[in-house]
């Protein structure tokens, strides 16, 4: 009997002890807290203790494109963010595209190419013209410089973690194509795409497709 009476008493005062912690804070799990990432909801399971939220730290990295990865050994988070770019109208992602440059004394690195913007639907929608017009004749009217380029070299067309488009195709058109309203389609090679050999400019476009929306951006190269 007495043992069964210290146990009550301990009940009691381990439930004395909770209740008095808890009147001290407030601690409530959310199941439906909602997060607005780069203009992408996202939904997620949180706990608000005190006026503040907390989420798992794996979600947050992964929805900003960066990886994450513990090393139990060292008790060290390492974070590896992305370069990332966004429309600044309607928040689509931008991709990065550069080509690989070498000077004469054999420095080689990436030189990005910058884009124009074609049709685009995300958070809301952007179309730089009235009526549809071949990408070559939006780059005349932009006076875009195109930018010059070995024959048969590569443009690499990239984008950050977890904002790869569903679809994606690129096309190109020379300036014998002139007039017509899409290029000619052609592969890539992982994320490269090849030039051609023959000399002239060429007008290449980039199709992306997402569940969110999609965009179109553009640009140009001499090849010579």
């Amino acid at each position: 009997m007495r043992k069964y009476i210290i146990a009550s008493i301990v009940c009691v005062f381990v439930v004395i002890t909770v209740a008095a912690y808890g009147a001290s804070s407030s601690l409530d799990f959310l199941t439906s807290e909602k997060f607005v990432i780069n203009g992408v909801d996202k939904r997620l399971s949180v706990i608000n203790y005190n006026g503040h939220a907390y989420v798992p730290l794996r979600f947050v990295v992964e929805q900003m494109a960066a990886d994450i990865d513990y090393q139990e050994d060292k008790r060290t988070t390492y974070i590896q963010q992305y370069s990332v770019k966004f429309d600044g109208r309607i928040l689509t992602p931008v991709p990065y595209v550069a080509y690989e440059k070498k000077t004469e004394s054999g420095i080689v690195w990436m030189q990005e190419i910058p884009l124009l913007d074609g049709n685009a639907c995300w958070t809301d929608c952007f179309k730089p013209h009235t009526r549809p017009s071949p990408a070559s004749e939006m780059i005349k009217q932009a006076e875009y410089p195109p930018v010059s380029v070995k024959p048969e070299s590569d443009i690499v067309v990239t984008y950050p973690k977890g904002m790869k488009p569903l679809l994606l195709e690129v096309t190109m058109a020379s300036e014998s194509d002139a007039g017509k309203k899409e290029g000619k389609a052609v592969p890539l090679d992982g994320n490269r795409l090849h030039l051609p050999k023959k000399t002239g400019r060429y007008t290449i476009s980039i199709y992306a497709d997402w569940e969110q929306g999609k965009a179109i951006s553009i640009f140009a190269v001499d090849v010579k």
